[in-house]
């Protein structure tokens, strides 16, 4: 079964380990990958991986041009890449076309490294222009802070039909109960990634089976985690193959590829 990891992370060789660290300690995590590109190619290779996308935030103003020219970088055959803006640099309609001359197909927010709030009227602005151009994976639900919550999303959701969202982490990491009340059902995606080893299987399950199915995305999160163990136990989910196949590849497909 062909697969799109839609949502994975990669360092310059120079900062890699420090970032690694930086979101270790952030979330009380084990790392599995040392966010490099080799380690990041090993991995996807080592499962089969048919295309990467890769996402890189810009957490300064000022890293937002050299962040997505270092992205746009690594594009190639397998390598799908989503471009950073951020809320306070001050020319971001200039940046977004600039991302799409790259050849970059979204654009990744981290409200909470970031420091803004999903909702945050200064972001409208961003949301009305990228509508119709460019999806947008937001990373949503934290553990330290309320800056990506569902809640908060769910009101850019309704505010603005014709932006193609991506919400991660099945609508919310850590704040499930919220994503279903607020987000799951909604004309939207979501990706997998960083569930498996937070959330039960039959939640899981259960949460993917109240969505569209065909707003599904499978994601790792790369380097929090390996490919080969994702997609494995994506593959031993208790849903028909014809759902595994649209999480892990058809729909990243349609959305990205044709």
């Amino acid at each position: 079964m062909k697969v799109i990891d839609v949502h994975a992370h990669v360092f310059p060789d120079a900062v890699a380990q420090k970032a690694v660290d930086n979101l270790r300690t952030y979330y009380s995590y084990t790392m599995h990958g040392n966010g490099r590109f080799d380690d990041l190619k090993a991995s996807a290779d080592e499962a089969g991986i048919e295309k990467l996308v890769i996402h890189s935030t810009a957490t300064k103003p000022h890293q937002v041009e050299d962040v997505n020219n270092f992205t746009s970088s690594l594009i190639g055959e397998k390598i799908i890449g989503f471009g950073s803006v951020h809320p306070d640099y001050p020319e971001k309609e200039k940046e977004i076309e600039r991302i799409i001359s790259l050849g970059l197909k979204g654009i990744k927010l981290h409200p909470d490294f970031q420091k803004f709030n999903i909702d945050d009227e200064k972001m409208f602005p961003v949301y009305d222009y990228l509508s119709g151009k460019l999806p947008v994976l937001f990373h949503v639900g934290d553990i330290n802070s309320d800056c990506s919550s569902p809640r908060r999303l769910a009101k850019v959701v309704d505010m603005f039909p014709h932006l193609t969202v991506i919400a991660a982490h099945l609508g919310g990491y850590s704040q499930w109960d919220e994503a279903e009340e607020y987000l799951i059902g909604k004309d939207i995606y979501i990706d997998t990634s960083s569930t498996f080893r937070a959330l039960s299987d039959e939640r899981i399950e259960s949460i993917i089976k109240k969505h569209d199915i065909n707003k599904v995305l499978f994601g790792t999160d790369y380097p929090l985690e390996r490919h080969k163990g994702t997609v494995e136990h994506t593959l031993r989910l208790n849903l028909s193959d014809g759902a595994k196949e649209k999480i892990l590849y058809t729909n990243a497909y349609n959305l990205l590829c044709k």
